[in-house]
């Protein structure tokens, strides 16, 4: 499980970073490197981690805040894709995963982490909030 992971999270990362590069260089096959990238990342990384996640020994509450995460960080990259390649619906794409991350998931995190470790908690959820409301801020710019 941890090698598909792996190979799938390299593959992914070299397909965006070559397709970002064509991209910025106007080069054919850009916006297939990047769609696949992005794609290899939603339909087969994403369940790859939620799948080994489900598989380890923590609470539910947990798997599913973990899961929650996960889901809206691929949800947002799903929107940086279509605001790359100008498909239409990507600003409500991104505007809907940054704030449902903002007003859901941080606080549901800061809840559900709060008892355990309450520093690193607290440095964490600033940190988080910071930068959702950072991206919120950018799509007014």
């Amino acid at each position: 499980m941890k090698t598909s992971i792996y190979i799938t999270g390299l593959l992914n990362s070299i397909l965006l970073f070559a397709g970002i590069l064509f991209k910025f260089f106007h080069w054919p096959g850009a916006g297939i490197m990047i769609t696949s990238g992005v794609l290899l990342f939603a339909m087969i990384f994403t369940p790859l981690i939620i799948y080994r996640k489900m598989t380890e020994d923590t609470s539910a509450s947990e798997r599913l805040t973990y899961i929650f995460g996960i889901l809206l960080g691929t949800t947002l990259s799903l929107g940086f894709l279509f605001k790359i390649m100008h498909w239409p619906m990507a600003n409500k794409i991104m505007i809907s995963s940054v704030v449902l991350f903002d007003f859901f998931y941080v606080p549901i995190y800061f809840i559900s982490r709060y008892q355990n470790e309450k520093l690193k908690t607290v440095i964490t959820t600033v940190v988080m909030f910071s930068f959702g409301i950072v991206l919120l801020a950018m799509f007014k710019m």
